[in-house]
């Protein structure tokens, strides 16, 4: 039974998934955090350049990792560290790319790992506005002072976790997942690999929605979902992000109705809970309050989702 368990969180250089520049980790043992570790990192040397955008969300420059472990040490102080237990991440579907395609870009093989997603079981547990770490740990009752600080976004996940197995009563991950009809996601060293996802996903995920990409992936975070974009996003233009979505397979829309599922902030790269709310995120909010599924997203979680 998975009463122990390591949550983890990267940050990346840039827009590639195998850009890790930060690693934190917090292991988890009978319900209770044990230990904590992490590090800098220098990201694959093909893909080792930092861009403005992501400075701005965690504040790590080139120099700050000149000195820092490249990926396969580091690849080899994180698998001891979770000594085979399994991982939990915030939106886990990034953070498990950022572990496949660092990997791939060294020559490495994939590790053997198990995990789980704290963004998922966060949408099973509370009915929030967004589902990003800030909104789940103001839910969890945990304060998060410095969001996008490797070490404190793992510890946050943990204990967003911890608290959503206090709510359902559950000992273990695995009675946590069983309850809430989530499954365990996986890679393995010969290449292949399955997300957490709760096993309903598929019902709207799967419907086909006009003028995008018939062969995006099925899996995919945006995947079926219509998204409307309200300010200026800092990393693209809006066609260009509307282009981007297409090619997910997700519908890009110019209002908030009745059939958005996500409404990107691009005002702000970080959303907290009790910022002001723009015209369009105070609609999504009250369509929430009548029964719609519905959330908000910054422009950094957006582009987690989005992928490189």
């Amino acid at each position: 039974m998975s009463s122990s368990w390591v949550a983890i969180d990267f940050e990346t250089a840039n827009e590639h998934r195998g850009s890790p520049c930060a690693v934190g980790m917090a292991k988890v043992v009978d319900g209770r955090i044990t230990d904590t570790w992490g590090t800098l990192i220098q990201p694959p040397a093909d893909l080792s350049h930092f861009n403005a955008f992501n400075i701005a969300v965690h504040g790590i420059t080139s120099d700050a990792v000149a000195g820092a472990p490249g990926w396969k040490a580091t690849l080899s102080e994180t698998l001891a560290f979770a000594d085979g237990l399994p991982l939990v991440a915030h939106n886990a579907g990034f953070d498990m790319g950022v572990i496949r395609a660092a990997c791939t870009a060294d020559g490495l093989s994939w590790p053997e790992l198990r995990y789980t997603c704290s963004q998922v079981i966060a949408r099973r547990t509370w009915k929030l506005l967004s589902y990003s770490l800030p909104y789940c740990a103001d839910a969890a009752g945990v304060v998060l002072d410095n969001h996008h600080d490797a070490d404190a976004d793992a510890t946050a996940s943990a204990e967003v976790m911890l608290a959503a197995m206090r709510a359902a009563e559950a000992d273990s991950l695995d009675a946590l997942l069983s309850g809430h009809q989530v499954r365990w996601g996986w890679m393995t060293p010969a290449g292949e690999w399955q997300g957490s996802h709760h096993k309903g996903r598929s019902a709207r995920a799967r419907t086909p929605l006009p003028g995008v990409n018939p062969d995006a992936d099925p899996d995919g975070e945006l995947y079926g979902a219509a998204v409307c974009i309200t300010g200026t996003l800092t990393s693209m233009t809006r066609d260009e992000a509307f282009h981007k979505l297409a090619e997910v397979g997700a519908q890009p829309e110019k209002n908030v109705t009745k059939k958005t599922s996500i409404l990107v902030s691009a005002s702000q790269t970080q959303l907290k809970p009790g910022d002001a709310l723009s015209g369009k995120a105070k609609k999504a909010q009250a369509l929430l309050e009548t029964g719609q599924e519905i959330e908000v997203l910054d422009e950094d979680e957006f582009l987690r989702r989005l992928g490189s």
